[in-house]
């Protein structure tokens, strides 16, 4: 048998220690891309194995109500995999992992997995591996910001490193170890099977029917490492929505037709991947909770996406079986467009093209593609995302060519019926699910306000004239916002009621109660340099204050501090729905960009850092919200949706709009011709080489800085860039 001799560096990094979050609780780290599949490994082993399947499909069955066990992060699953990793030396063998292997239920395992991820990267340690020997393990699939090729690959790369402590020289035998026959050829043990293949390699090792094996000689002390590889490939999928019923083939088959292809790449990309990776975590020099919660929220790239080669992005809103959700990618999106800001151009112009032009249902907006079910009203928030998008990108001719779709969505809210100019809904089935707002809801109309004058914004961009039911859009936007702010401020609670009823809706809810999200239409467009404030300021900046003071419940018995959705004045339970009482992640992270915004930054900071804290180490399963009210104004599960309470996994999406902060941070805005930037004046952080709207930025913050230099040269604040250029060193000091 081939004795293993290594000619790489281990690609683990540990310098950054305190942004790895330790999640040896869970069931363990996901591995995959972006649309390829994946599986978890962790103290069950590897668990959870969706290489060709849609994500989790145990959770598609997911009723709301009850302990939802799929979704369980902290729970061994039912759905493990057929493979495992092994430890032989002198004639024991030992799974690496806590619990018996299904298929080899006699073999030995370890005492302690102990698991760490600073996504794409996690690392694990296994104690009880053998007597005087040190066992620890890396793993990455490749995911490089800004580069969909790499990202997209179907693989997922171990290094697993042995160490002998004794004084004698031994002989071990590692192997990866399939339950089913393998066809074996060299180095490489081929599942396979109608719909495609999975492939395991180790360079210089060997294989057989039931997997692949090296033998590693170690001497007294000696310390080394294995390589191992795991691909796979399935060309075809189709999608969890009933609605999206095609058959479609997968991104990575463009380039890869086998998992021979995939293993020959990795084998000569493995350490390029490696170091791309450290460099993207180096690249940010901030606070380690902005990096733990920023590359956690990886997991939800990793197991709830599927990307075709036309191509299309799908994303799951797990646990339902949804695709592409309006009104939760626009907040998700927030990660790929720092990330990957192609994926948000392909799912917008999804949506863009879904819009039906004629007929009928003109300008109507899906809630998820290409489904209704919630009947939300969606088209404001469209719009709001059409804007942020067309700033973002920066894309004129693009504009011009969605402009006539997003003057059919206001068209369409339009012709459905209006009082006051907003959006009347007499059951309140406005996005907050069990939390009805009957009337004129102030998250669904604040989308509605800035959506207009987004719209009148990018008419005015494009040069082209819009009407709005035959008002010039202008009028319609200005007249829209009066009517929000007459109808719904509450000079008594010093912010914006969470409704209006009007005399056709339900009786239901406390149209009082300080709604934490109020002001989700401002936060949808807060990258827009734009003076004019649809809102006033001042009202804006008294409402943030009322919302920070009034719905923070801090219970740190239980060692969480949060921002619940709803609570009505004087501090008493809203209990008219049990979303009013729950405490879901986005509004939180809009709430706090949205005070940064503000100017109170101590304010914005604490709301991220208290979230970020309060996920007591399950940022790799995140749910729609963490935690409910009890009746003392302490914290506690949801008995009516426990299976959305944190944690759960795959984690709900939404809170990659953690990524947007990263623009509050920068204080960045955006027009057609000038990024502008203003950054917190009491944090310091760098970033080095980070592309942002089509800029590549290298910024050092300096606390209380003062002065600001542009490659160089004293400027003003904010710093105005001209959007010509594509590279630029900033520096506040």
């Amino acid at each position: 048998m081939t004795k293993h001799k290594p000619s790489y560096t281990p690609s683990i990094k540990v310098a950054d220690a305190a942004c790895w979050v330790d999640v040896s609780h869970g069931l363990g780290i996901p591995f995959g891309g972006i649309g390829t599949g994946y599986s978890v490994f962790g103290k069950y082993g590897f668990v959870k194995v969706n290489f060709n399947s849609i994500p989790d499909p145990e959770t598609m069955a997911y009723n709301g109500q009850g302990p939802d066990e799929a979704c369980n992060y902290l729970r061994e699953p039912a759905n493990k995999a057929p493979f495992a990793l092994f430890l032989t030396e002198a004639g024991k063998t030992v799974a690496l992992q806590e619990t018996p292997v299904a298929w080899q239920p006699a073999t030995a395992t370890v005492s302690r997995v102990t698991a760490h991820a600073f996504l794409p990267k996690g690392r694990f340690i296994f104690a009880g591996a053998g007597e005087e020997l040190t066992v620890e393990m890396s793993g990455f699939s490749p995911m490089v910001p800004h580069d969909l090729a790499n990202s997209t690959i179907p693989v997922q790369i171990f290094e697993l490193t042995l160490a002998n402590t004794t004084n004698r020289s031994r002989q071990l035998t590692v192997r990866l170890g399939h339950r089913d026959p393998l066809h074996a050829a060299g180095d490489t043990a081929r599942f396979e099977e109608p719909a495609g293949q999975i492939a395991f390699r180790i360079p210089g090792g060997r294989a057989d029917s039931a997997g692949v094996a090296v033998e590693v000689d170690l001497a007294a002390g000696e310390r080394r490492a294995v390589r191992l590889f795991i691909a796979w490939h399935y060309p075809q999928f189709t999608t969890p929505s009933p609605a999206a019923t095609a058959i479609y083939r997968r991104f990575y088959d463009k380039k890869f037709p086998d998992c021979d292809t995939v293993l020959a790449h990795a084998a000569e990309q493995a350490d390029a991947w490696a170091a791309a990776i450290d460099a993207w975590h180096d690249a940010y020099d901030l606070p380690a909770e902005f990096k733990r919660l920023w590359f956690s929220s990886l997991t939800s790239v990793i197991t709830s996406t599927m990307l075709s080669d036309d191509p299309y992005f799908f994303e799951i809103e797990t646990p339902h079986r949804w695709v592409c959700t309006m009104d939760v990618n626009v907040y998700s999106s927030w990660l790929y467009m720092v990330n990957w800001p192609e994926i948000e151009r392909m799912e917008f112009n999804q949506f863009l093209q879904a819009v039906p032009m004629d007929g009928e249902n003109r300008g109507f907006v899906w809630h998820s593609l290409w489904n209704d079910a919630c009947h939300y009203v969606e088209e404001p928030i469209f719009l709001t995302r059409l804007y942020r998008d067309y700033l973002w990108f920066n894309d004129l001719p693009w504009l011009r060519q969605a402009l006539p779709v997003a003057a059919a969505a206001a068209e369409c809210v339009h012709r459905a019926g209006s009082t006051d100019d907003l959006i009347a809904s007499p059951h309140g089935n406005q996005s907050y699910d069990c939390w009805k707002m009957p009337g004129i809801s102030a998250f669904v109309n604040s989308a509605w306000v800035y959506g207009l004058h987004a719209l009148d914004r990018m008419a005015q961009a494009a040069g082209q004239s819009v009407t709005v039911a035959g008002r010039p859009v202008d009028d319609l936007a200005a007249r829209a916002a009066q009517s929000f702010d007459a109808r719904l401020w509450n000079q008594d609670t010093g912010c914006w009621n969470c409704f209006s009823r009007t005399p056709d809706a339900a009786t239901t809810g406390v149209p009082e109660t300080v709604f934490t999200d109020q002001l989700f239409g401002k936060w949808a467009v807060a990258i827009a340099a734009d003076p004019h404030p649809v809102l006033p300021d001042e009202k804006i900046r008294t409402a943030l204050a009322t919302l920070y003071h009034h719905n923070l419940i801090d219970d740190p018995e239980r060692g969480f501090r949060g921002w619940v959705n709803g609570l009505q004045p004087g501090r008493v339970i809203d209990r008219s729905g049990y979303h009013a009482y729950v405490f879901w992640i986005c509004a939180q992270l809009d709430l706090g960009s949205l005070l940064g915004e503000a100017g109170d930054e101590a304010a914005a900071l604490d709301v991220f850092r208290s979230l970020e804290a309060s996920l007591h180490n399950n940022h790799l399963a995140v749910g729609e919200w963490n935690q409910a009210i009890t009746d003392d104004l302490t914290t506690g599960t949801l008995p009516d949706e426990p299976g959305k309470d944190t944690p759960r996994f795959p984690p709900y999406p939404r809170y990659k709009c953690a990524w947007e902060y990263l623009v509050r941070l920068l204080g960045l805005k955006l027009d057609a011709q000038y990024l502008y930037l203003t950054p917190f004046k009491t944090l310091a952080f760098s970033l080095k080489d980070v592309t942002l709207a089509g800029m590549r930025l290298t910024v050092t913050v300096t606390p209380g800085w003062t002065t600001a230099t542009l490659d160089g040269v004293p400027v003003a604040s904010p710093v105005r860039i001209p959007r010509t250029r594509q590279t630029c060193t900033l520096v506040f000091t």
